[in-house]
């Protein structure tokens, strides 16, 4: 296996609105720092979305209501890259 091809992980990237429900669902096959980066990239590209969440992939219907491995709302971004 090549070290620059992305690892397989069975991740998950959810963005909410500010209601909580989920907006964008995106699987992730990088590695979690991979998968933060596409979920940096929601929210600043996405403008309802106002928090991204990083969970283990669960089926396609799932409200993802557990702890996320990772997670990061639209206050965390620094200013410029808010559109």
């Amino acid at each position: 296996m090549n070290c620059s091809e992305p690892v397989p992980s069975g991740l998950v990237v959810i963005a909410r609105d500010a209601t909580g429900q989920i907006v964008t669902r995106i699987t992730s096959h990088r590695d979690l720092a991979g998968a933060m980066h596409t979920g940096r990239c929601v929210l600043t590209l996405k403008l309802d979305a106002v928090r991204m969440e990083v969970h283990h992939a669960e089926s396609p219907t799932s409200n993802y209501q557990g702890l996320p491995l990772a997670a990061m709302s639209r206050d965390d971004l620094p200013a410029e890259q808010i559109r």
